[in-house]
C-alpha cells in the first residue's frame, strides 16, 4: 500500500527519530489510519516521515512489542488483526496485574499525586482529543502508581498500549456529545474517589466493573467485524 495521508512527516522535528517515528506510526494505528491487517513497504513508510530506513525499523520493533505491528522478513510489514481472543488475553491480564495495584493504591497518595488525578481527571474531558486521550491514560497510570514497581508499571504500559487501539475503535474521542464526554467524566470520577478512600476492595470492585462494561462494548464491536 502507498503511505500517502496514512502517517504525517516528522522530518525536521526536534525530538529522537526513532522516537517521532514511534509516536507517529502508534497514532496511524490507534486513529485506524493505518488499518488492521494493512501492508506496508518500510521504504514508503520511511519517504512518507522523511527519515532514513534505520529510525524506522527501530521505531518498528518497538510497537511490534506492544502488539500493534508485525514485522516480515522482506522490507515490510502490516499492521496487527484486531480480534476477540486478543482483547480477552489483554483484558485478561488487566485484571490480574492492575486491579490489585489499584487497591493496594487506595488512600495511599501525597497531596501531589491527589492534585494530579484531579488535573488528569479534568484534562481527560478537554475538547482536544489527543490531549484528553493521553489524560485518560495517564489517570488510570495514576490509580497504580503508588503501588507499582518498575516491572509493573513496564508490563501494564504494553498492555495498555495494546488495549488502547480497542478502545479507540468504541471510545473515539474526536466525535463525541457533550453529553457523553459527562459521562465518561463521571465514570472516572467514581474510579478517582475510591482512589482517595481508604478502601482496597472498593477500589478493586470499581476498577473491575469498569473495565468489564469496556470489554463487553469492545467485545460486541469485535464481533461484528469479525463477521465481516
Amino acid at each position: 500500500m502507498t503511505m500517502e495521508r496514512q502517517v504525517r512527516s516528522v522530518a525536521g522535528a526536534n525530538a529522537s527519530a526513532v522516537d517521532l517515528v514511534t509516536s507517529e506510526v502508534r497514532r496511524a494505528v490507534l486513529t485506524g489510519a493505518l488499518a488492521p491487517g494493512a501492508n506496508f513497504s518500510i521504504r514508503d513508510l520511511a519517504d512518507q516521515l522523511g527519515v532514513s530506513h534505520i529510525p524506522i525499523r527501530e521505531a518498528l520493533r518497538r510497537l511490534e512489542s506492544q502488539g500493534l505491528i508485525i514485522l516480515r522478513q522482506a522490507r515490510s510489514a502490516s499492521v496487527a488483526p484486531l480480534s476477540s481472543a486478543d482483547l480477552a488475553a489483554i483484558y485478561r491480564l488487566r485484571y490480574v496485574i492492575e486491579l490489585p495495584l489499584a487497591g493496594e493504591s487506595a488512600g495511599k497518595r501525597t497531596p501531589t499525586e491527589v492534585a494530579r488525578l484531579e488535573a488528569l481527571l479534568e484534562g481527560s474531558r478537554d475538547h482536544d482529543p489527543e490531549v484528553a486521550w493521553q489524560a485518560h491514560y495517564d489517570f488510570h497510570e495514576a490509580l497504580v502508581h503508588p503501588a507499582a514497581n518498575e516491572w509493573d508499571e513496564r508490563i501494564l504500559h504494553t498492555v495498555w498500549m495494546a488495549a488502547e487501539r480497542y478502545t479507540h475503535l468504541v471510545f473515539d474521542p474526536t466525535q463525541i456529545t457533550e453529553e457523553e464526554r459527562a459521562r465518561r467524566y463521571e465514570t472516572h470520577r467514581v474510579l478517582l474517589d475510591a482512589a482517595l478512600a481508604d478502601d482496597p476492595d472498593a477500589m478493586v470492585e470499581l476498577l473491575r466493573a469498569h473495565l468489564a462494561a469496556n470489554e463487553a462494548k469492545i467485545r460486541t464491536h469485535i464481533a461484528a467485524l469479525e463477521r465481516l
